[in-house]
């Protein structure tokens, strides 16, 4: 059908000197006609357009010298192919699958059951695409971005390069390297307090709330003596955020990474299963190598000013290497009170509103310390210490049976005392979206009062307004050709301004209901004007 419509365009085009009238929609809602000028090349089906836009983003991810710009085009590219990736395997589906094609046949097998019954297809999918999305290009550097090791005496390889190209491994595969956690300068430096092997740790003033970067194991213990928890003690809610796998050799944490991009994340949705399973590769590449394995850190040269990985070779014992569930669960034994929860949540992955009840449930009625871990203790970490902060302090108001705002009373005339310059009102967090959603939430004035004050006290884990307000602007800043870098800011800035949405809401839904009678997620769900007002956020007003 859309190749006969192409035809049809095409001879209405011919008609009337290769234009075609065209109705347009203007920012302000009018509508209007204008003639638009047709080439055959300009007319294309969606499946044309989709092959293009791969090729467009491929060249774009390999000719481009700014990373920021690079990651924006490929993570195009890899939704695309994806698209792309599920098309075939559908018109294969279609070919085998008879029945597929006519509705009423007892035995039609559906597209999702057709799938799901060949998991080799979704492997694929998920070592080419979201593991590897770089191989997927075709794309091979020639010049390593790993250090060289020093010469091996017993024959081992001399290419870090080499290693991992061995590796076959079902988690730790080809092209794959374990690099420590912790690396020169991750302990940020406006933080005051320091714990030997937990970088970036703090406490937000006034609550029984922490956020830490992935310690070590001798970190842990060290942050469970510092809040007061020892073996007996009270108990303490630990949430590990890392999207990606994680896995301690030796007491020290060290993570998946790329041997192309061996400073880049990697995404996985089943992380826990993948952590158990990374743990038997590792274990099964020391058996095979006499109990030693290639390891990697980052190294600082102060005299280049240049970060660089290089590989080291390490004596590892089957019983020292562990999933972070079983670094929990041996702490747990040993008698600390712990309770261990993996809730994957990033600056770079879109929040939900199921996020927000992941987190606030985890408190029990007992008193105890809610501390929270990612990769640098910063990004994911800070919205969900903003989620459970609000959750106490408004149950700490119920208690008392105070009808007061927990911001201070500056907070809630911000819009009256910032009012004199668009961006003293944008760092005020007043956009024309969040403005809109505190007219219709109950206590909406009130609400976003209480979540500014948080944020704020928040602050070191990372300012949300701030942040939402450093996208905002760079996106005036851009010229008009700069569209991938457009796209990029567009969407780390829509993230930012969806979790303070949400937080705002969440707020209100505390106000009006109890978490005992309703979820979150229900009571956005018992409310679609808010839910169209969340998928329709703009940053750039």
């Amino acid at each position: 059908m859309e190749d006969r419509l192409k035809e049809d365009v095409l001879m209405e085009a011919a008609r009337y000197g290769n234009k075609i009238l065209v109705t347009d929609e203007l920012p302000d809602g009018q509508m209007v006609d204008q003639w638009e000028p047709v080439s055959h090349d300009s007319v294309k089906t969606p499946l044309q357009n989709l092959r293009e836009a791969i090729a467009c983003y491929r060249s774009s991810i390999l000719c481009q010298a700014d990373e920021m710009k690079r990651e924006a085009s490929l993570s195009f590219f890899v939704e695309y192919l994806e698209r792309y990736y599920f098309l075939i395997c559908f018109a294969v589906y279609l070919h085998t699958e008879r029945e597929a094609l006519h509705p009423i046949s007892p035995g039609k097998c559906s597209f999702t059951e057709w799938m799901r019954a060949r998991p080799e297809l979704y492997s694929i999918l998920r070592r080419l695409l979201r593991r590897d999305p770089m191989g997927a290009l075709g794309y091979a550097n020639l010049k390593p971005s790993l250090a060289k090791s020093a010469v091996s005496s017993d024959g081992r390889p001399l290419e870090m390069s080499q290693v991992a190209a061995l590796r076959n491994g079902e988690v730790l595969g080809s092209q794959t390297v374990l690099k420590s956690d912790h690396c020169p300068g991750c302990q940020h430096p406006s933080l005051p307090e320091r714990l030997e092997g937990a970088p970036n740790f703090r406490e937000i003033p006034g609550f029984p709330v922490y956020g830490v970067a992935n310690p070590t194991i001798d970190g842990i213990r060290s942050v469970i003596q510092r809040i007061g928890s020892s073996k007996g003690g009270r108990p303490v809610f630990w949430h590990n955020m890392r999207e990606e796998p994680v896995v301690y050799i030796n007491g020290k944490p060290f993570v998946l990474r790329e041997v192309e991009r061996p400073y880049k994340n990697m995404l996985e949705y089943t992380v826990e299963h993948m952590e158990a399973r990374l743990k038997e590769d590792i274990i099964s590449e020391i058996r095979q190598s006499g109990g030693r394995m290639l390891l990697h850190r980052e190294e600082y040269n102060p005299a280049l000013k240049q970060a660089s990985v290089v590989g080291y070779w390490e004596n590892i014992f089957v019983d020292d290497i562990k999933t972070p569930a079983e670094v929990y669960a041996a702490l747990k034994h040993e008698g600390y009170n712990i309770a261990y929860k993996r809730t994957p949540l990033t600056r770079e992955r879109e929040a939900l509103a199921s996020d927000v009840d992941s987190i606030q449930y985890c408190k029990e009625d007992s008193a105890g310390s809610y501390l929270f871990v990612s990769h640098t203790g910063f990004g994911g970490v800070a919205y969900a210490m903003a989620i459970i902060c609000i959750k106490l302090e408004a149950e700490a108001a119920l208690t008392s049976r105070v009808s007061r705002s927990i911001g201070s009373p500056c907070s809630s005339n911000s819009q009256e005392e910032f009012s004199n310059s668009d961006e003293e009102a944008r760092k005020m967090g007043d956009y024309r979206d969040i403005l809109s959603l505190i007219r219709v939430l109950v206590q909406g004035p009130e609400s976003k009062a209480d979540v500014d004050s948080v944020i704020d006290k928040c602050a070191g884990a990372g300012h949300l307004r701030d942040d939402i307000l450093y996208y905002s602007k760079e996106l005036e800043k851009l010229s008009n050709d700069s569209d991938e870098h457009r796209a990029y800011l567009v969407d780390m800035g829509i993230k930012a301004l969806r979790r303070y949405f949400f937080l705002i809401a969440f707020r209100s839904y505390l106000y009006s209901t109890s978490a005992n009678e309703m979820k979150f997620t229900a009571w956005m769900d018992a409310r679609p004007e808010l839910g169209h007002l969340c998928n329709n956020l703009r940053v750039d007003r």
